[in-house]
């Protein structure tokens, strides 16, 4: 037990004289031996902060600008009172007021060719008084459309100066998913003194992606990009860009339940955007494409009775057409055009929608379980240039195959509506572009001859309509109250 002290004792002194301690020490006691420092330049620091993202930004960020838009709404202001009965009866002494003013919107763009021309989203500037646009270096120009297509969405603008910044175009059917998508606009533009651009960065979600139409919906969007990169309000029109510092697609749209970013965006392909360019330089417009085909959905019977379960069938053949010329047969299977592949009519519809007039179209196809290609050059409808009739203020055509592609109709005889002109009796009637007209005043319409004949109603204010709309007959009406 002595010797037990004696040792205990002997460990504490060593201890005290050597400065160690046997309690647990503080944080604050912790001894931090520091790394040998190295000396690192600014140019390699700078080196290591540019990756390919900044590369890319770099590269295509002098060629984005910043678009407002100005257009004048219209406003009907609220009746105090409610229902028929007393609309009616206060409608002569205290008639409801319409005002207007002037709304600002605004959005993205990238220039595309050196002598001033601007692509961007055709709903940014639908309705446009006034557009105005600014370069990143802060100079403002006055813009004129040069061309648009609201099926497309894309629209060309004009603005009067050259020796510009010009965005790369890519392939956008080249792109991979997972691979880096870089958004740059001008979100919150007005908020921001400066006209520089932002920068967002995600990835290539997918592609091929069709959107299901909704309520007011002009555009139909096919064959879209998706992307997780942030688009937000005033990114609309402007580029997607991959890490090359190519553009790939134009920033669209995005779903949204609170009007923010949640990562799901869409972006319309660059290479479709390509195709129209001429177009719009040319014609202002993306001319229709007719292939001279009219084709159905498979139905679960049909697809039992002929044994495919993907495709769309031809059901008419236009007469001497691209598509019969080709050798292209009612009862054809159509399972692809060009690369792309069909499976049901919204691949079909998509298909068509990427085609251009004077383009080199193949046409994949079954016949009797057989693979067959036809090789045809897209047209413009023949009803471009067949006769249109107007009167009532409403404009029609006899029913073809192509407008029976088009409005998917089921009829064989009338006139469909291709047009209604604000303001007319057609309008207050209730007419739609797409209805087919079969009787006017209890006279049956069969072609546009029918329709031309009918005696002049105008004077007598009423109007009394049966017209075919999506398979359901209706009875439109109206009476004048002059």
């Amino acid at each position: 037990m002595r010797w037990t002290r004696i040792f205990t004792v002997l460990i504490i002194g060593v201890a005290f004289v050597t400065g160690y301690s046997i309690r647990k020490p503080s944080q604050a006691e912790w001894v931090v031996q520091s790394l040998p420092s190295t000396s690192v330049s600014y140019e390699e620091l700078e080196e290591s902060r540019t990756n390919a993202i900044v590369e890319a930004a770099r590269k295509v960020s002098p060629a984005v600008v910043s678009i407002s838009v100005i257009q004048t709404r219209y406003y009907s202001s609220s009746p105090i009172w409610e229902g028929d009965f007393f609309e009616r009866f206060f409608r002569e002494f205290s008639p409801p007021r319409v005002y207007s003013r002037e709304v600002q919107s605004l959005g993205s763009g990238f220039i595309v060719n050196p002598e001033g021309y601007v692509l961007t989203n055709e709903h940014l500037v639908r309705s446009g008084e006034k557009i105005k646009i600014t370069l990143p270096d802060g100079r403002e120009f006055d813009a004129a459309i040069a061309g648009r297509d609201e099926a497309l969405d894309i629209a060309l603008l004009k603005i009067d100066s050259n020796d510009l910044p010009v965005a790369p175009l890519g392939d956008s059917d080249k792109l991979i998913i997972g691979e880096w998508a870089i958004a740059i606009g001008n979100p919150f533009g007005y908020l921001l003194e400066d006209p520089m651009p932002s920068v967002t960065a995600g990835v290539i979600s997918a592609f091929h992606r069709d959107i299901k139409p909704r309520s007011g919906w002009i555009s139909a969007y096919k064959d879209m990009i998706q992307t997780d990169a942030a688009i937000n309000p005033g990114n609309s029109g402007g580029p997607l860009v991959n890490a090359e510092g190519e553009v790939i697609g134009i920033n669209t749209f995005i779903f949204t339940a609170g009007g923010g970013s949640e990562g799901i965006g869409f972006a319309i392909p660059i290479n479709t955007a390509k195709k129209a360019l001429d177009e719009l330089v040319q014609y202002g417009e993306v001319r229709e494409v007719w292939l001279g085909i009219d084709v159905q959905e498979l139905t679960p019977e049909l697809a039992e009775m002929i044994e495919e379960q993907e495709g769309v069938m031809v059901t008419d053949v236009e007469r001497d057409g691209a598509a019969e010329r080709a050798g292209v047969r009612a009862g054809d299977l159509i399972i692809g055009v060009n690369q792309r592949k069909v499976r049901n009519l919204d691949d079909w519809e998509a298909a068509n929608s990427s085609l251009v007039v004077g383009e080199e179209v193949t046409i994949h196809a079954l016949r009797d379980h057989d693979r067959v290609e036809f090789i045809l050059t897209a047209t413009e409808p023949p009803e471009i240039r067949g006769k249109k009739v107007e009167r009532l203020g409403i404009v029609v055509q006899n029913v073809t195959p192509y407008l029976r592609s088009k409005f998917k109709l089921d009829v064989k005889t009338g006139v469909v509506v291709i047009d209604v002109k604000p303001g007319s009796q057609g309008e207050v009637a209730g007419v739609e572009v797409g209805d087919v007209i079969l009787a006017i005043e209890k006279r049956e319409i069969k072609n546009v001859d029918d329709f031309e004949g009918v005696p002049d109603v105008m004077h007598r204010g009423e109007l009394s309509l049966v017209v075919d709309r999506r398979g359901t007959k209706l009875h439109l009406s109206y009476m004048s109250t002059r």
